[in-house]
Formats: C-alpha cells, sequence, structure tokens
C-alpha cells in the first residue's frame, strides 16, 4: 500500500514534467513563437539594438579605425596586424597580440575609447 502512495504521485509528477517539456519543445524553429496576436515573435524583435556589423557605414568605420591604428604602429607592426585581420581575427585581439609599447597601448585604447564608446569595460 505504501510503494502506491509512492508510485502513483510519482508517476502523475512525471507525466506532467514530461507533457509540459515537450509541449514547450515541439515547435520546429526553436526562435520562432506565436504571440498573442497570432505574429510570429521573431517579426517583432526589436532590432535597433543590436550592433550593425555588416553595413557600409560599420565598414568604413572599421577601415577608419584600422588606419588610425596603423598610424601609430610600427612598419613591422602593420604587417603583423595586416595578416591577422586577414586571418578573420578581429581588430582589438589582433592589436593586443602585438608587441605595444606603453606608449603605443595608451594611444591605441584612446582610439577604441572615441571609436566605440558603447563598449566601455569589454575586452
Amino acid at each position: 500500500m505504501i510503494k502506491k502512495q509512492i508510485i502513483l504521485p510519482t508517476l502523475l509528477l512525471a507525466t506532467i514534467l514530461i507533457g509540459g517539456i515537450t509541449g514547450c519543445t515541439s515547435s520546429k524553429s526553436p526562435d520562432v513563437s506565436q504571440g498573442n496576436n497570432g505574429t510570429k515573435v521573431s517579426d517583432t524583435k526589436n532590432t535597433t539594438n543590436s550592433p550593425p556589423s555588416n553595413t557600409p557605414e560599420s565598414a568604413k568605420k572599421r577601415e577608419a579605425v584600422r588606419k588610425q591604428v596603423e598610424a601609430v604602429l610600427t612598419p613591422d607592426q602593420v604587417k603583423q596586424l595586416s595578416g591577422k585581420l586577414q586571418q578573420g581575427e578581429r581588430m582589438r585581439k589582433a592589436v593586443l597580440s602585438l608587441n605595444l609599447t606603453a606608449e603605443q597601448k595608451t594611444k591605441i585604447q584612446d582610439i577604441f575609447k572615441t571609436a566605440y564608446p558603447h563598449r566601455q569595460g569589454q575586452s
């Protein structure tokens, strides 16, 4: 009798949990869900807060920052930086991997702070 009192609620709880989990994950596309008015939630997302990464304006800005950084570097460092960027490394990481002097570090940090003020505190 005691086993029935333990097993029955356990099975009932397991059934409810499994049903709830499968009900939540039955969508074929995980990022598309229906809102209250039938519209897709992915259609109503506000994308203005996400930084544009491949727009012509951002490409021009990246190129301007790169030229400013290259003006601070030695010719050998510019070659190293170009090679790392062509391999797909990000600008900040590529610059930090160079053997920079304290003066170069300060100047480049100022360039990044001016160009990307919204990224303060990120590395």
